[in-house]
């Protein structure tokens, strides 16, 4: 049986320990917005794309708004040769809530994404189950999320265990690479190789989706 000490010792220690994680997910999220800045002075990149603009960035809280439970950042896009941002390259790093609840997950996720709206964590949000909102979602190679609409326009996302980023070269492999090749070759095949989370659809469960082991 617990006593007042260790009730109170275990709260301490518990909030060092949220403590040092926010901490490490500064750290984390800064240096992937600087590894995908420098990815965009890449020549194939910039014959195609160019950063519209700064990093846009959102917080989401629990319901008593005492800890965040996630945080989200978007960089707009102007596909060339238009001169409007009409994409966001973003990623949404999620601890737990929505952005966390497909099945059989119970770990945060990091949530890259290339989407024509910024990801402000109110209407627009990584979560399950995912909404087609006026586009058809398809699941490519089990790790791709693809929303296309009839006039061609297409938007996805792939996941990431955030317990396997763990080094400047796991966001290199996992979060870096895959962006560029999504981005100038479109395919799922860039992911290949990647730590990104395997999926499959939940069978009578619309637009919820079952997290496979590593």
């Amino acid at each position: 049986m617990s006593t007042p000490f260790d009730m109170g010792k275990g709260i301490s220690e518990n909030i060092c320990f949220m403590t040092r994680v926010g901490a490490e997910c500064d750290q984390l999220t800064r240096l992937i917005r600087e590894e995908l800045s420098r990815l965009l002075l890449d020549p194939e990149l910039v014959a195609r794309y160019r950063a519209a603009g700064g990093w846009e960035d959102a917080d989401d809280y629990d319901s008593h708004d005492w800890v965040c439970t996630d945080r989200a950042y978007s960089l707009p896009m102007t596909i060339r040769p238009k001169r409007q941002a009409s994409r966001y390259l973003a990623f949404q790093l999620s601890l737990t809530g929505i952005g966390v609840q497909a099945k059989d997950n119970v770990e945060p996720l990091l949530h890259i994404a290339w989407w024509s709206t910024p990801i402000d964590l109110g209407d627009t949000k990584m979560g399950f189950p995912l909404e087609p909102g006026g586009y058809d979602l398809t699941l490519e190679d089990e790790r791709l999320f693809r929303w296309s609409h009839p006039q061609g326009d297409t938007e996805w996302c792939y996941s990431v265990r955030l317990t396997d980023i763990n080094s400047p070269l796991d966001v290199q492999t996992s979060i870096v690479k895959p962006v560029k090749s999504l981005l100038l070759n479109d395919q799922a095949q860039a992911l290949v190789g990647t730590a990104s989370v395997r999926y499959i659809a939940v069978e009578g469960e619309p637009g919820q989706f079952q997290a496979l082991p590593r």
